[in-house]
C-alpha cells in the first residue's frame, strides 16, 4: 500500500485529506482518506463515491456515536469541494454530526455504527429522517462481534439478519475507522485516553467468526476513511503509535494490504 502516485488529479483545496491508494489482496476498497477531524469524512466519501455508487451504506468503527444532528444540514447535490467547505465551516467542531450530515447531503444512505458511548443529543431510534423526508436505517452495536457472531447463518440475530439484507441491496459501502474506537478512557485521569495494545485492537476489528461479515462488507467497498483525531488519542505522539498498531490489524490483517 502507498501513498505516492494516489489521485494526482486531487485540488489543492482539500487540505488534509491525505490520499491512499490501497492495492489489497483480498476483495476491498482500493483507495481511501486519513485526515484528522471526523468531520472531514464527509468531503472525503464525496470524492471516493461515483454517483451510480450513493446513497452508500456506512461501516463506521468510533468509541462514540456520531449521530447527533447537525444543526445545518447541507442540502443534497452539493459537489465535494462545497462540502468540504460545508464540514469545516458548518458543522460542529466536537465532530459528531457529520453522519447524519452525510445522509442528508446523499451520500449516505443507511448505516451501521460499531461504538459504545453515547454523547448528549445522539439519534437513539432505529432511524432518522433526514430534512428532505428521506428515512434512513441505523443499526448501532457496541463491537464487531456483537454484530458478526453466526452471521450469514440461519443462527444470526434478526439485526443481523437487517445488515445482511442492508449489504445485499446498497450500491455501495463505505468502511469508516476513529482511531479513538481502540482507546479508553483513564480512570485516573477520564479526560485522558488509554491505548489499547495490540492483541486488543485485533480482537476487536476481526473476532473470532467475523470473517463473513467483513467479506459482506468489503464486497462492494468503495472506499475507506480513517479519521485520526489525536485529541481523542492521547496527543500527537499517542495517536502516532495508535495508528501504527490499528494498521496492521485493518490494513494488513483485513485488507492484505501493506502498511501505509
Amino acid at each position: 500500500m502507498t501513498v505516492d502516485g494516489a489521485r494526482p488529479e486531487l485540488p489543492g483545496p482539500f487540505a488534509g485529506l491525505i490520499p491512499l491508494s490501497i492495492a489489497g489482496t483480498r476483495p476491498g476498497p482500493r483507495e481511501g482518506f486519513v485526515f484528522d477531524p471526523h468531520r472531514l469524512a464527509l468531503p472525503a466519501w464525496a470524492l471516493l463515491l461515483e454517483p451510480a455508487q450513493r446513497p452508500a451504506l456506512l461501516v463506521t468503527l468510533d468509541r462514540h456515536l456520531d449521530l447527533v444532528p447537525p444543526r445545518d444540514c447541507p442540502p443534497p447535490g452539493l459537489d465535494a469541494l462545497a462540502l468540504d467547505e460545508w464540514a469545516r465551516r458548518r458543522l460542529d467542531p466536537r465532530n459528531f454530526d457529520h453522519v447524519l450530515a452525510a445522509m442528508a447531503a446523499g451520500l449516505v444512505g443507511d448505516a451501521v455504527v460499531i461504538a459504545r458511548t453515547r454523547l448528549p443529543g445522539v439519534v437513539t431510534a432505529p432511524e432518522w429522517v433526514d430534512p428532505s423526508g428521506v428515512r434512513h436505517r441505523l443499526a448501532v452495536v457496541p463491537t464487531v462481534a456483537a454484530l458478526s457472531d453466526d452471521f450469514g447463518t440461519p443462527r444470526q440475530s434478526p439485526q443481523a439478519q437487517a445488515v445482511a439484507r442492508w449489504l445485499a441491496e446498497a450500491p455501495a459501502t463505505l468502511l469508516d475507522v476513529d482511531l479513538d474506537c481502540f482507546t479508553s478512557p483513564n480512570d485516573a485521569e477520564p479526560t485522558e485516553a488509554v491505548r489499547w495494545p495490540p492483541e486488543a485492537i485485533t480482537e476487536h476489528l476481526l473476532p473470532h467468526g467475523s470473517r463473513p461479515f467483513w467479506d459482506a462488507v468489503l464486497e462492494r467497498c468503495a472506499g475507506l476513511t480513517l479519521a485520526r483525531e489525536p485529541g481523542h488519542c492521547g496527543g500527537l505522539l499517542s495517536a502516532g503509535r495508535l495508528f501504527e498498531d490499528v494498521a496492521r490489524a485493518l490494513f494488513v490483517e483485513l485488507l492484505g494490504a501493506g502498511l501505509p
